[in-house]
This record gives C-alpha cells, structure tokens and sequence, in this order.
C-alpha cells in the first residue's frame, strides 16, 4: 500500500509539473490563488493555483489537508469512533469560453486522494462500508466539471462556482471500527466522487491595455474613431486541374476491368488470375465452349449477363469517343485440373474464342485489339485455392492435413495428368470428391477479361497547372502569357482571375467572375460575393484609417 501511494503521488506531481513547463512564459498578473469555501466547510483547509496559458485556457493544481479526526481541529476524544482525515492533489486544465478568468467554462480534472474514514453516514448510506468499518486507503480518478467565473466589482477579486464528477478506482483496506482496530479485508472498487466548488480567488491582473493605439481623449471636443481590423488578402482556391482521361477516363473509377495501357500486364502462366482486382470472370458448363448468358449447374445458378453487359457497355463507350479508344482486350481462357491435359488446353483456348466472338457479334472490334489466350488448365489457381485453404485452418469440408496432401502430390509429380490422377487416388477418391464440389468448379470459366485504353494527352490541364505554379511562385506575368494560350478553356477561369487580380487589372478579374456567374458557374458565383465583401471591407478599413489619421493631427494641435 505505501509503495502503490508513493507511485501515485509521484505520478501525479509529474504531470502537474508538465503541466507548468507546458505553458508560455507566465506574467504576475496571469496567476491566480483560491480557496474552495465549500471544503473549507468541512473543516479541511485548502488552497489553488490557476495561471492563464492562452486567451481561452488555464492549467491549475487545488490541494488540500484534513489531518485531524473530526469536525473540530481541537476534538481528539478516543471514545468517538467517527473518523475522518485525508488529504488531496487535483491537477485542472479550463477553457473559458469568453476570456480566462471570466464566464462560463468547463474543465478536465484529475484527483488523487488518501484517506482514513470511518463511522461516517452518507447520504442514502451511498457507501455503507465507511458507516460500519474505517477504510484507510487511495483514490485515483478523472473527471469533467463546468462552472462560471465572475469578478466582485472592479477588485482583482472574484468568486467561482464549479460542479462535476469524476470517476475511477478505490483501493482501500477495511479495519474495525475502533481506532486501531484488526484489518478485516480489502475493498476495491470503482467509485463516482462529485466535485462542488465555490472558489473565493484572488488575481495578479492589471488593467486591459487598448486594442488599437491611439493619443488620449479630447475631453468634450473629440472622440476616437471606433477600430476597425484590416481585412485579409482576398484569395481563390487554385487546386490543379485534373487532366482529361476521355470517355475511358470518366468510366474506369466505377469499372475496373478498364486500365490504361500504361499498366498493361502480358500473361504468364505463374500469375494468379483470381485475386487480380478488377477483372471480369464468365463461367461454362463442364467440359463445353458454348458461351451462355444463364445456365444451371450442381453448385446452383451461373448468370453471365450482367459480365457481358458490362463488357459490351464500356467498351462500345469508348469506341464511341474521340479522346479515348480501346488499345487491347485482354481474355485468358481457362480450364480446371479434370481430365487430360491436351484436350484442356484446347478447350481453354475455344472458351477464350468464344467470348471473344461475342464481343465482336455486338461491337465492330478488329481481331487486332484482341490478345486471346488459352492459358489451359488452372493450376497456378488450383494451389493458391489449396494454400488458402491451409492458411483458413482448413476448409471445403477438409482438413489441414488433407490438403497439405494435395500440395505434397502437385510438389512430388511434374506431368499434369499423372498429378490428377494420383490426387483422385488420395484416400480412395474422398478428398478429390470434395475438391470437385467446392473447388474446381469455380475454374471452369474463361478466366481474366481486362480493357486497356489510351488517350489524347490533355495540353490544356498541362499549361493550366503550369501556369498555378508560375503564379504560386511568384511569376504572375509568366502566369498571363501561359493562361492566353489556354483562355477558351473554361478550366482556366480560376487561375485567370488569381492573376489578374496579381497583376492589378482588378476590373478585368471581376468582368471574368461576372461571366462565369452569368453561365451559371457555382463556384464563381461564390468568389464574386467574397470579392464584393472584401471590397465593403477595405473600404470600410480605408475610412477608418483617414478618420484615425484625422483626429491624431487634430489632438496633435490641440
């Protein structure tokens, strides 16, 4: 029990201390003393320290010492065996929501208390265990409280009411009711303590200094104009401009199948098809080429429609656009383990024809822009299918160790259909039986379907971001001579106004703005209502400044 007090207090005094060199460098008049009346009440003397580290917030530490029994400092009667005597640390960190030190706010507390209780009644008898033991132990908790702050006249003093709760852990040990009585057990528990406070505080401060400098009053001759702040820098967003994919371009976040040519990936037997993102998968029936949009097979339902409507759908997209046009279609016929291998090869290459004479039944694709491939039977998918399954712990109704026979089989055997063979022999055919049902038939498809398409490199978003550069950089007028050669493009608009604007031609920026609002442009319309204020601003900024210029010169000659 002394160590675990130890190591709170100690915890506690650091983070009050972090605290303390957290904060700026403090002033006298940013220090604040208190004493919470409301504990004082109870006959437990205590004092707090608040200083001011920012215009809204302040850090603090309230403590307190309780260490006679009762009420009274001067009752030590060893016959009456309510007892109390404890002592605190609370760190506080407040937000002020008008200034520190004043108004409304709210704070995060921290507490740690020690303390030595018995034979005392609480309220609902909330804690029975302090009306018929003595608890010697510790509490540790945090918690939030709100309170207002007002100042008494123009005094530098001032009271505080405050009201919160925390919550955290009691560990404490229970004694008999006497003085020294026999330690009957320990009583952890959680606990909710609430916090009322009514400060009496006293403040270091001086009075405000004026926010704007100014010669002091004419009595009954002038007055001082009211401030008025300066306004800030009239500024648009100038993000770079997106270049134009195309059509492609518009389709490819919502398609994935579609990726530029720049990323274009040629086949090699090795690569894992299926967990490719993106590509687009059609399905056969056992041992057939025939492509159809919908059959039914033991494992349930295989619609194709939506894959090929999807193909059909982007692809005739993009043909029909200028700007963009489909550089390869990329189809890798596949085939499962199941039967020999020459007739499997064959059969993916057909089922690879075969969705490719559907596209170009619907769509006008020369043979040219198709790479078609019959990759044969999927057995560079048939392990990745088996290794994830051991990685699962197991799966389509076998275990670990059954299918880490199917890889010791695939190792040990280099000739695809001896391999099949000595698979279905495993365990009298059970384990190929369940592969045939859970497995294979998902190989039965004509495997990876991937669109490439190229573009028209778009100049103009080039010479537009070129040209935010320059202006970012300091260079409005190279900005100018880059954007004149853009100026139709309705994309320049922005970095047009932003440079006009720097180069002085205020009333050209604003025809600019004028026009785009006029076509209906959101975002114009925005900018043209933040310049118009900006403008009432200045002005108002400028009449300031002539009047204060005014009445110092008149001040002066007074």
């Amino acid at each position: 029990m002394i160590k675990r007090t130890c190591t709170l207090k100690l915890c506690l005094l650091l983070f009050a201390f972090a605290l303390a060199l957290a904060s700026p460098k403090v002033n006298a008049q940013d220090i604040s003393i208190r004493t919470n009346l409301a504990v004082d009440a109870l006959a437990e003397p205590n004092l707090g320290l608040e200083w001011k580290t920012g215009e809204h917030w302040s850090i603090g530490l309230d403590g307190g010492l309780k260490p006679w029994p009762r009420w009274l400092a001067w009752d030590w009667d060893a016959s009456n065996e309510t007892h109390w005597r404890n002592f605190y640390v609370s760190p506080e960190v407040r937000y002020y929501a008008r200034e520190v030190f004043q108004g409304f706010f709210v704070g995060g507390d921290a507490l740690y208390t020690h303390f030595n209780v018995g034979r005392v009644q609480t309220p609902f008898s909330i804690y029975p265990d302090v009306e018929d033991h003595r608890l010697q132990g510790d509490f540790l908790g945090l918690g939030l409280a709100a309170g207002y702050s007002w100042w008494l006249g123009k005094s530098n003093w001032r009271m505080e009411v405050e009201a919160g709760a925390l919550a955290g852990y009691v560990g404490a040990s229970k004694y008999e009711c006497q003085t020294c009585g026999a330690k009957v057990g320990e009583a952890p528990q959680a606990a909710i303590v609430p916090k009322l406070a009514v400060n009496l505080a006293y403040t270091f401060r001086k009075k405000s200094q004026p926010l704007v400098e100014v010669l002091p009053p004419m009595p009954d001759t002038l007055a001082p104009p009211v401030p008025v702040p300066m306004p800030e820098p009239f500024q648009m967003e100038l993000p770079p401009v997106e270049e134009w994919k195309g059509v492609a371009g518009e389709l490819a976040p919502k398609h994935p199948v579609l990726k530029p040519s720049s990323e274009y990936i040629p086949y090699t037997p090795d690569r894992i098809l299926r967990k490719e993102e993106g590509a687009l998968y059609v399905f056969f029936e056992l041992d057939r080429s025939n492509l159809r949009r919908s059959f039914t097979e033991k494992t349930g339902t295989r619609d194709n429609g939506p894959v090929l409507d999807e193909i059909i759908h982007i692809t005739g997209s993009i043909l029909a656009d200028t700007t963009s046009s489909v550089s390869c279609i990329q189809i890798i016929g596949l085939a499962s383990i199941e039967g020999r291998q020459d007739r499997n090869a064959a059969l993916s290459l057909k089922r690879a024809k075969a969705l490719q004479s559907y596209i170009q039944e619907a769509l006008d694709v020369p043979d040219t822009v198709f790479e078609t491939i019959g990759g044969g039977e999927a057995w560079t998918e048939f392990r990745d299918q088996i290794h994830d399954l051991i990685a699962a712990g197991g799966g389509a109704a076998l275990t670990v160790e059954q299918l880490e026979k199917v890889i010791a089989v695939m190792d040990a055997e280099p000739n695809p259909d001896r391999r099949e063979w000595r698979i279905k022999q495993l365990e009298g055919g059970a384990i190929f039986r369940q592969l045939s049902k859970h497995i294979l038939s998902e190989q039965r498809n004509s495997g990876y379907i991937r669109v490439y398409f190229d573009y028209v490199p778009d100049e103009n978003a080039k010479t537009i971001n070129e040209a935010i550069e320059a202006l970012e950089a300091g260079q409005p007028e190279k900005a100018m001579e880059l954007l004149e050669s853009v100026k139709e493009d309705s994309r320049s608009r922005a970095a047009r106004t932003s440079t006009l604007l720097a180069l002085g031609r205020e009333e050209e920026a604003v025809a600019l703005l004028e026009a785009a609002a006029r076509e209906g442009d959101e975002k114009a319309k925005a900018y043209l209502r933040a310049y118009e204020k900006h403008q009432r601003e200045e002005k108002k900024y400028k009449a300031y400044l002539q009047e204060l210029n005014e009445y110092n010169k008149q001040s002066m000659n007074h």
